[in-house]
């Protein structure tokens, strides 16, 4: 009996140990470290997310790194998601969506892209992360049909601790390719080259968002109801 107590004492103070002794990183650091991330890396999922998580102990800071990574680096191409304004809608109706390895070679994409994306590095870092595919809209815009018809949106979340912690990387992403900046086709591949060249160069990072990473998204959004075919 006083051994098993002695146990159980000594993995306690084993335990509080390591607690003390883990280091405690803020969200700027995390942020920092994701975007000076050396190109080297950056074009292979394992690579990049072994890069990405070492320094950290939990899923949590891990996750966030991921996260971080993504929104500094992964712009959003606002021509296919506006494309009807722009009178090219079959690049928006017919938008396949990117395998995570194209997206990280184009490092250019919408909310779909940026949901698998996620999921991918969570997996190769251990997390379990799912993509959520539902709407999103404006806190004072009721539920409707309008949001049903143009909010479609995909986002994410990851389990830790027991707990669904939702993340967001299209909004907490700060970098656009704007779709005025080429208003057809021809111009966005144009925009798109340019682009590429750019980041062969030095390695391109944008502002990010940190609201989005651990927030309550039942005030702006809601989750579709899964079809068969998505479970």
């Amino acid at each position: 009996m006083r051994l098993r107590v002695l146990v159980i004492s000594i993995l306690m103070l084993l335990t509080a140990a390591k607690d003390v002794l883990a280091v405690k990183y803020t969200s700027r650091q995390i942020a920092e470290y994701a975007k000076s991330t050396p190109q080297g890396v950056e074009n292979d999922i394992s690579s990049l997310v072994k890069y990405l998580t070492a320094p950290f102990d939990n899923d949590y800071d891990k996750a966030k790194s991921i996260a971080y990574w993504i929104a500094s680096h992964i712009y959003y191409d606002t021509f296919l998601y506006n494309s009807a304004e722009n009178k090219d809608t079959y690049l928006r109706t017919t938008y396949q969506e990117q395998t995570p390895s194209k997206l990280l070679q184009s490092k250019v994409g919408i909310c779909v892209d940026y949901a698998e994306l996620f999921s991918a590095m969570c997996r190769k870092a251990g997390i379990t992360a799912r993509k959520v595919n539902g709407y999103v809209y404006p806190s004072n815009l009721a539920y409707s049909k309008s949001v049903r018809d143009n909010y479609a949106h995909a986002w994410n979340y990851f389990y830790y601790r027991g707990k669904k912690v939702y993340v967001d990387t299209t909004f907490m992403a700060g970098g656009r390719l704007d779709s005025d900046k080429y208003p057809n086709s021809s111009k966005r591949k144009q925009a798109l080259y340019k682009f590429k060249q750019e980041n062969k160069r030095h390695s391109q990072t944008a502002p990010i968002y940190p609201y989005y990473f651990d927030f309550s998204y039942s005030k702006e959004k809601i989750e579709r109801k899964r079809t068969r075919r998505e479970r």
